[in-house]
């Protein structure tokens, strides 16, 4: 995936033609780092530098290695399961497609729907892809099982066609691996309409297909969720699903039991999970899949998004922004599920801890309407996010331009000493025009000015200390001119 240095710097910018109004021209362009950080709101790419085409999908670790399975969903091009594989969860090699659609007949016809691939792997080392295909009654999904004596080899369906889970046909699904039992979780349809129930049904001893039972629980889907997934934490099962608003993004929900049981589950209730900073829609995304990280510090989270834009913006509710996956730290404080809405996550394997640039929307690109997600923008102001006008795989990046007023942005952080980086143009003609660090323990602002001439991209930093538990980011210009801000990062100095 695309990777990004703690401390970006610049390449030097082919000089293009200023708009003297908005000051938006070429994006800034970076160095690259490999192994540095999983950069939220980009266009992620594989070891070979061709986009990663992983929706719907799920990360399984094996050994060291991680693979991540998800769905090809390219327009006007047959469906297929790509798999990816990573030791760091920053640096993906693509390994191919492991099921492909091709012909006019059966399961895996050009044309029907092949989506939300789950792998896991069964006790005895066989492999397990578990997909949905749209052949049911009335175009809806049903079940598609297929199995490989190895990870990245030929999968070979389990039936002739996809399959009912319990006598009906289902929407989301994933998969659940609780010690030596496999469970589907899925959203199920009924005679009264689709996505009626969520469901949690046993697989059967090979793991390849529902077992011939009930489901050991199903209630109705009162809350309107999708893509439904658990995870286990400290002996307690999470049950997370997305909000129902098509390909847009939409607020996660939860619910817990101490067992995997109908009597466990049902003293539950779904409640919206807490976000850092506050956001309606998941930061732009729609939920997946929380990885587990493991290490010799503990284990971590890293809580796994879509984000349709790149699809089907203008064909329905879609969400704007930049980047197809994006994937930000859940931590759990008293119990209760926090959604960290980094700009940038550092992952240590080895150690099993995520930390990163606690800046939410630091590249300005998770709203491709001109419009801010997470940062404020002071009463009076004029202030947007303007389109560079620059495509990278047939997407735009955007910055933020402040003719006039104030934007700032309240970022939580560990007392300890920091460095604030972004990029910036100015067209030189306010009064005064700054960025700021400020109500971080300190009575006086740590600021650098901007307020002179600076047509092309150039890096600036600060170094501040905090000792009150948070920063507020502040950008300031005067009216006379434009000032752009991009790449907004926050790091500790040490």
């Amino acid at each position: 995936m695309n990777v990004r240095t703690r401390a970006p710097y610049l390449t030097t910018l082919t000089t293009a033609i200023a708009l003297a109004l908005t000051g938006s021209v070429t994006s800034p362009a970076h160095a690259v780092e490999s192994g540095s950080v999983i950069a939220n709101d980009t266009v992620w790419t594989d070891t070979d530098g061709n986009p990663i085409l992983a929706q719907g999908g799920n990360v399984l670790k094996v050994g060291p290695t991680y693979y991540w399975v998800g769905q090809k969903l390219v327009k006007g091009q047959p469906k297929a399961v790509n798999l990816y594989s990573s030791t760091d969860l920053e640096n993906w090699t693509s390994e191919g497609p492991i099921l492909s659609q091709s012909g006019t007949t059966g399961p895996l016809a050009t044309g029907l729907w092949l989506g939300r691939p789950q792998l896991l792997r069964h006790p005895n080392g066989t492999f397990i892809l578990a997909v949905e295909i749209n052949n049911g009654p009335g175009g809806r999904n049903q079940m598609l099982f297929a199995t490989s004596p190895t990870v990245g080899g030929t999968y070979t369906p389990t039936s002739q066609d996809s399959v009912k889970v319990n006598g009906n046909t289902i929407g989301d699904h994933s998969v659940f691996v609780d010690g030596s039992n496999a469970y589907l979780v899925y959203v199920g349809d009924t005679g009264s309409g689709i996505n009626q129930t969520i469901n949690i049904a046993r697989l059967n001893t090979d793991w390849a297909a529902v077992a011939a039972e009930a489901p050991i629980w199903s209630t109705s889907n009162s809350n309107h969720n999708e893509a439904p997934a658990i995870v286990k934490v400290d002996g307690r099962y999470h049950l997370f699903a997305s909000g129902m608003d098509w390909w847009d993004a939409t607020p996660t929900s939860y619910r817990t039991s101490t067992a995997m049981t109908a009597a466990g589950w049902n003293q539950g209730s779904w409640k919206p999970v807490v976000t850092r900073p506050g956001s309606t829609n998941s930061f732009g995304t729609q939920f997946e899949q929380i990885i587990p990280l493991v290490g010799s510090q503990g284990t971590s989270y890293l809580y796994n998004g879509d984000r349709y834009s790149q699809f089907y913006a203008g064909d329905g509710n879609a969400p704007g922004g930049i980047g197809r996956n994006a994937w930000y730290p859940l931590t759990f404080e008293a119990g209760t599920p926090v959604l960290n809405g980094y700009t940038d996550v550092d992952v240590n394997t080895a150690a099993g801890t995520a930390t990163g640039n606690r800046v939410a929307n630091g590249r300005f690109d998770q709203d491709a309407a001109g419009l801010m997600p997470h940062w404020q923008v002071k009463d009076g102001s004029s202030a947007e996010t303007v389109d560079s006008n620059t495509a990278l795989g047939g997407n735009h990046h955007r910055q933020l331009s402040v003719y006039s007023g104030y934007v700032s942005q309240e970022v939580l952080l560990p007392d300890g000493t920091y460095e604030l980086s972004f990029d910036y143009r100015s067209s030189g003609r306010q009064q005064n025009a700054y960025v700021e660090v400020k109500n971080h323990g300190s009575a006086t602002p740590a600021r650098v000015y901007l307020n002179t001439y600076q047509y092309q991209w150039a890096p600036k930093k600060i170094t501040f200390t905090v000792t009150s538990g948070k920063a507020d980011l502040g950008i300031w210009a005067d009216a006379g001119g434009w000032l752009n801000i991009d790449n907004v990062a926050v790091w500790p100095t040490t």
